[in-house]
């Protein structure tokens, strides 16, 4: 028993005495592509590089839009091999791994890297959608414009006006089915989902497309009074849905939205019947009565536009400044020249054609032909500015900044994430004394995590700026929700910090 005893004590002691290597959580030492790297191809694999061997647990890649993908991942040693999948979409990936330390401890960290350019959590730009409304705006404008004028003028409404009429019912079909992918997300995919379908008809682009499938059928009768439904139908469609038409006051301005359409339609409708009719013996009558009636139009059209376009810029500065306001720019000047050319058909090309020049007709025909290239382009500018937000909306847009505090016995901190959304975000931290004053720390590291997402913890370094706020940035959280910082949570997306007493 007294050997046993011995034994047992030699045991104990001799680990403590003798030289032994510590083993500790494994510590990422490098990583193949670099952390915060931006390439020009998507790599065919992510490899990370331990301390010591590893056993691999959990790899998942977020993906630009905020999607989430489980990936097959192999321990080679103390390297993790992670294999990326094919064709990665351009903009910034997020790697969240998670593996087994030697000790038996789990670890885990996320890993950024951009393809092409660096992203935040950008929205498509939805050039389908308003490749869709383009066409769909075409054919409801010269279809029932067309055909309003024909039954206004009574004659035979062209094969242009007839085409126009049958492609109304498969574009707004086509907006339907592109709305539906904007809204998804997920591209062609959402065409196979009944949600995604429901979801589009259930947007204000239902009723648009809608109002517009009806009016292209009621303007096929013979009759005048289906086709000034068909008209008032075709400008709801456009009031329908559409940045102009939900600006405040809503009932307003969806009001001018309407009253600019029905201007428009008559007017850039009614330039292919025009053409067709020069060829009659009454085109002089025609175009004296058309001209009558334009005026008005036109007025209309120049007032509500008017309004609308103070309401969506607000300020000549963003005429310059915005997308937007560029596409505005253009569309103004495309307007220009359509009016100079109205005015030259009203004073000049009419009274020449109804005082019988020899050469009249084919001036005026070619003339018209010109005016309506450039309404079909200034139509095609108008569903451009389907792709990017007005100003109006920019300005609107609530503040999105939340000041964060985090607090302890002796040391605190007033983080502000900025904006505070899914993305690209930068860390402005201030750090105090248990007596909130402010004071200087060997270093400052922000720790985030997502656990319900399966997004394992960004570690976050700052620098001290001149103005003694420190600051980490650019910060990549892939996704919204309640992220774990520190001893608390941040829900990205809402702005809002719940403190952990």
């Amino acid at each position: 028993m007294l050997r046993a005893l011995v034994l047992l004590l030699a045991a104990l002691i001799l680990p403590l005495i003798l030289p032994v290597q510590a083993l500790a959580h494994a510590q990422l030492r490098a990583a193949e592509p670099a952390a915060g790297a931006i390439l020009d191809a998507a790599p065919a694999e992510v490899v990370l590089t331990f301390n010591e061997p590893i056993g691999a647990l959990q790899t998942r890649l977020f993906g630009p839009d905020g999607s989430a993908h489980d990936l097959d991942a192999r321990a080679d040693g103390p390297r993790l091999v992670v294999p990326l999948p094919d064709a990665l979409a351009e903009g910034t990936h997020a790697l969240s791994w998670r593996v087994m330390s030697d000790d038996g401890h789990p670890v885990g960290s996320t890993h950024v890297l951009s393809i092409g350019v660096e992203t935040g959590a950008p929205e498509p730009v939805p050039w389908s959608a308003a490749v869709a409304r383009g066409l769909l705006t075409l054919s409801l404008v010269m279809g029932v414009g067309g055909a309003l004028w024909a039954r206004l003028s009574q004659t035979r409404a062209p094969a242009a006006t007839v085409w126009a009429l049958r492609a109304v019912a498969p574009t707004a079909l086509l907006l339907i089915a592109t709305q539906a992918m904007d809204m998804a997300g997920t591209g062609t995919g959402a065409l196979r989902s009944a949600d995604a379908w429901d979801a589009a008809l259930r947007s204000p682009v239902g009723p648009a497309a809608a109002c517009g499938v009806l009016a292209g059928l009621l303007a096929q009768r013979r009759h005048r009074v289906p086709v000034f439904a068909a008209w008032g139908l075709a400008a709801l469609s456009f009031a329908a849905a559409g940045h102009a038409a939900r600006a405040e006051p809503v009932a307003l301005m969806a009001s001018l939205v309407l009253v600019h359409a029905l201007a428009v339609t008559f007017w850039a409708g009614a330039l292919p019947v025009l053409i067709v009719a020069l060829r009659r013996a009454d085109a002089p009558a025609q175009m004296q009565r058309f001209s009558a009636l334009a005026v008005p139009m036109v007025a209309l059209l120049v007032l509500s536009g008017a309004v609308l376009a103070w309401r969506q810029i607000g300020s000549v500065g963003f005429l310059t400044s915005t997308a937007y306001g560029w596409a505005f720019v253009t569309k103004m000047a495309l307007l220009l020249g359509v009016l100079a050319i109205a005015a030259r058909h009203r004073l000049r090309m009419t009274p020449a054609l109804a005082a019988n020049e020899s050469t009249a007709r084919t001036r005026f025909g070619r003339s018209l032909r010109v005016e309506l290239a450039l309404m079909i382009a200034l139509l095609a500018v108008t569903a451009a500015f389907r792709l990017t937000p007005p100003p109006r909306a920019i300005t609107e847009a609530p503040a999105s900044r939340s000041e964060l505090h985090l607090h302890a016995r002796e040391a605190m901190a007033d983080i502000a994430p900025i904006p505070g959304q899914p993305g690209q975000n930068r860390l402005e931290i201030v750090p105090l004394d248990g007596d909130f004053q402010p004071f200087t720390p060997l270093e400052v590291t922000l720790y985030l995590s997502l656990p319900e997402a399966g997004i394992e913890r960004i570690a976050a370094p700052a620098e001290k700026g001149a103005d003694g706020v420190w600051t980490a940035g650019q910060v990549h959280l892939p996704q919204g929700g309640t992220w774990d910082v520190g001893p608390g949570t941040w829900d990205v997306g809402r702005g809002t910090w719940s403190p952990i007493v």
